[in-house]
Formats: structure tokens, sequence, C-alpha cells
């Protein structure tokens, strides 16, 4: 008896194996980050965002997030450089000011479509806006800022548009009004079928921009005149 419990005793038992789990990259934890932090900006705002929550989401420790960002104002910049940035690689780079115009505008339109948390989050943050203060979405809308600036000051020294409104009003009507579209419009017509992401009404919505955006920049009467 003694022989077989120490026959017994000498064998290894080795524990069950659990399963392996891939190792993400640096930049791809950081992406992941910044990923489950829009989710969680977009739904509940800045405050209300808590960090450990976007941390479990991604499945890493709170401190893990201070690895690649300082604090949660750093953060919440990045997500909104990351959304608005996004959008940047869809402005042309050739064509008539008016060409240019019309393909960034549609591109936006799509983009605004497709990425829902982009309203989300300019809708937030436009209502905690104050006057005098550069917000985070200021600073990180400036690139596209800039570039509708400089596309309608050509398009005015070409001749190619007859300004009737200043630059930056444009950009602020043109943007918020795709903005609170595809964010709000379902709650306006609660009786009426309103599906933003479907082909047709990107198209409608489009059109409707586009109309507006002629106007406003004297294209339409441009076109009379040359007739």
């Amino acid at each position: 008896m003694a022989i077989a419990v120490r026959a017994r005793s000498s064998l290894s038992i080795s524990a069950p194996r659990r399963p392996e789990v891939p190792r993400r990259s640096g930049e791809e934890t950081r992406a992941a980050i910044l990923a489950a932090a829009e989710r969680h900006f977009a739904e509940r705002g800045f405050e209300a965002a808590r960090l450990e929550d976007i941390a479990a989401d991604v499945g890493v420790r709170r401190a893990a997030i201070f690895y690649h960002f300082s604090d949660k104002h750093e953060l919440y910049g990045a997500v909104l450089d990351d959304v608005l940035g996004g959008f940047s690689p869809a402005l042309p780079a050739s064509g008539s000011t008016e060409a240019r115009l019309e393909a960034a505008m549609r591109a936006w339109i799509d983009y605004v479509a497709e990425r829902p948390t982009l309203a989300r989050l300019v809708l937030r943050e436009a209502a905690s806006a104050q006057p005098g203060r550069s917000s985070p979405l200021a600073r990180a809308g400036m690139t596209l800022v800039d570039w509708f600036r400089t596309l309608i000051g050509e398009g005015v020294a070409s001749g190619e548009f007859a300004l009737h409104i200043d630059p930056h009003r444009f950009v602020s009507l043109m943007g918020a009004a795709t903005i609170f579209h595809f964010a709000s419009m379902s709650s306006l017509t609660p009786d009426v079928p309103f599906d933003p992401s479907s082909a047709a009404e990107r198209e409608l919505h489009k059109r409707e921009m586009l109309d507006l955006a002629r106007h406003m920049l004297g294209i339409d009467a441009r076109i009379s005149k040359d007739r």
C-alpha cells in the first residue's frame, strides 16, 4: 500500500491551461481606449463618463489609461481630435473650388451619418461652451474650419463664388445643420419613419444642403449672370 501511495504522489499533476488572450501592442491599446472613450463621452458627457468604465470596456486596468494619456482632459481632447481628424482625408485636394466644395460637403454628410457619436459629442460640447473660452471642440475642428475658409477665399478670388456670408458663419451653419439633422430629426417627426443612415435620406439631405450652400456663396447668382 505504501509503495502504491508513493507511486501516485510522484506523478506530476499539471494545472489546466488558461485560454491564451492575444496581447495588444501599445498602439492597439491606445486605439481601443480612444474607441471606448468616444462611446462613453458621447453617451454620458465629459463629467459623467468614468475612466473605470472605459478601462473595463477595453479590458485593462484604469492605470493603463494614464500610460497613454496624462488625464481625463487629455483623453477627451484626443477623442475629439480622432473624431474630427478622421474626416480630413476626405477633403479633396484638386478640382475647381465649386467641385471641391460639393465633394467635401457630400463626404461630410456621409461621415456624420456613419459615425453617430460625432453628432452627440458636438452637441454636448456646444451646450457647455462658454463665450470667450476656446473649447476642445474648436481646437480639434480648426483644420476643418481652415480648409473651408481657404477654399471660400480661393472661390471669391477666382470669381467662382460671390460671397453673401462670412466664411466662419458658413462653416458653422453647414456643420451644425447636418449634425442636428442626424442627431435630432427623429425627435421632431416622431410619427414619420426616419432612417438617417439610409441612402435615400442622405441624398435628400445632400441636395438640400448644397442648395443652401450655393445660395450663400452666390454660386447660383454667378451661374445666372454667366448665362
